[in-house]
């Protein structure tokens, strides 16, 4: 009689973790929905636009985003529920530096001037003390790879040596560039791709994590003009 009681405070206890679990990953999708919505509006704007208000809540952080908190995700679903109600509306401005697009592997990501966790919910950041891009030098671009809801670089480890990309700038202008490498790279190696190349003037540099090959690990690809 025991046992049996014993096995079935073990099932529902079981069923209820599975419960949290769906509830823990969909609240992901729903976040991800809000974060995507705003970033396809940007997208589909005039390009011309330079300026952004975003979603400032940290009920919109990224899986992977630092100092990220952990969350109820009941809490997560009312928060969100509030947002579409027209609650949580504190905004943050945003600046666009451009739009990088890979048609080949499905990515186009807007690229913000702002190196903080709230810029990189909603596309890439160029990162400081880097090149402009398009210019002379080398511009580094740094995005999250998010593999729960495949949004963002997480796709970037699909590319391939020679697929085709495309800078559009803030004025409308475009560059073509194309990939000239891929690379798996530790935290200590880093420091040797976002250094200019004497190789190349005008580079685009993308870095993301690469958590299947260690922690700190970074995947780089290197974007050379067309």
């Amino acid at each position: 009689m025991l046992k049996k009681y014993c096995k079935s405070i073990l099932l529902f206890l079981l069923a209820l973790m599975a419960i949290f679990g769906i509830l823990v990953f969909l609240s992901e999708y729903a976040k991800s929905y809000v974060r995507q919505s705003v970033k396809a509006d940007i997208l589909k704007s005039d390009s011309k636009e330079v300026t952004f208000e975003v979603p400032a809540g940290n009920f919109l952080a990224i899986e992977g985003e630092e100092n990220k908190e952990d969350t109820d995700p009941i809490d997560s679903w009312i928060e969100i529920a509030e947002y579409y109600a027209g609650g949580n509306q504190e905004k943050e401005q945003l600046h666009l530096e451009g739009t990088i697009s890979i048609p080949g592997i499905g990515i186009e990501e807007p690229i913000w001037r702002e190196n903080t966790p709230l810029a990189m919910r909603y596309g890439v950041i160029l990162l400081k003390n880097t090149g402009k891009l398009g210019k002379e030098g080398n511009a580094v671009v740094v995005g999250h790879r998010n593999n729960i809801t495949h949004t963002i670089f997480d796709k970037l480890t699909k590319v391939r040596v020679g697929n085709k990309a495309t800078l559009l700038l803030p004025d409308g202008k475009e560059q073509k560039f194309r990939v000239n490498g891929t690379y798996y790279c530790s935290p200590y190696e880093l420091d040797q791709y976002v250094g200019s190349s004497i190789d190349h003037k005008v580079m685009i540099t993308l870095i993301t994590c690469a958590r299947e090959k260690g922690d700190d690990w970074r995947f780089v690809v290197t974007l050379i003009p067309d």
